[in-house]
């Protein structure tokens, strides 16, 4: 597969969220296709999300295969149409799963965790942005009241480890929202191989391969797409 798609026109669709480790993965394998960027934005909604997809889809010329840095996303990619070449779609639910996956094994994801990363921390849908944005709505005491709510059922605030900048670099805030939210902070090992493997063609295994004219469906991520709660990231 990586020899027929290093002779393929490519262009990559990818959340902001992701640019540390999709800059990194970019580094790493020597690929420097067009990126189109999304907001984080999107992520709070599905629907918005496959029509964001869609319209930057149909908009490409030009290019064999595009490739998207998203899962499945609360089925946000499911329902999408290659209309203008086939899409390649790595097979994870969202995107936490694509940087904390092991190569070796499938990871267990820890229940009533929160996941950070730095893109995250930075992000317009960041943690930050959404209290300062409730606070602006409601004021400070019933923001807080709002936002204990919305945390309730979280026991753990995990930094994901990518190795795609300095960990340093938001570990202290990562702390001081583990400590606002009463949640414990734990780090965990990510990285970037599966983008760098969605980048020069990886096993089908991993990856949704949807040729031109045909549509994204549940069943081409398996069991990823089931039942899964969705997080803002």
């Amino acid at each position: 597969m990586a020899k027929n798609m290093a002779q393929r026109r490519m262009a990559l669709i990818a959340c902001k969220t992701l640019q540390y480790e999709v800059n990194k993965a970019m580094r790493e394998t020597g690929c420097q296709y067009p990126v189109i960027w999304l907001d984080s934005q999107y992520h709070n909604d599905p629907n918005r999300l496959r029509a964001k997809l869609q319209e930057e889809i149909d908009s490409i010329e030009g290019v064999d295969s595009i490739l998207l840095a998203y899962g499945c996303c609360g089925n946000g990619t499911v329902g999408l149409r290659a209309s203008t070449a086939d899409l390649i779609i790595p097979r994870v639910e969202d995107c936490i799963a694509m940087v904390l996956q092991k190569q070796d094994r499938v990871y267990e994801r820890q229940g009533a965790t929160f996941f950070l990363t730095k893109g995250w921390l930075e992000g317009t849908n960041s943690f930050a942005a959404e209290i300062e944005h409730a606070v602006k709505r409601y004021g400070e005491e019933r923001a807080r009241r709002i936002i204990q709510q919305m945390f309730k059922h979280y026991k753990y605030l995990m930094l994901i480890d990518t190795k795609a900048y300095p960990l340093e670099e938001c570990l202290a805030e990562a702390a001081k929202l583990a400590q606002d939210l009463n949640l414990q902070l734990e780090l965990s090992q990510g990285g970037t191989w599966l983008l760098e493997s969605l980048l020069e063609g990886g096993l089908e295994k991993d990856f949704c391969f949807i040729r031109k004219g045909e549509t994204v469906s549940e069943q081409d991520f398996g069991h990823c797409g089931q039942g899964l709660p969705l997080q803002r990231f």
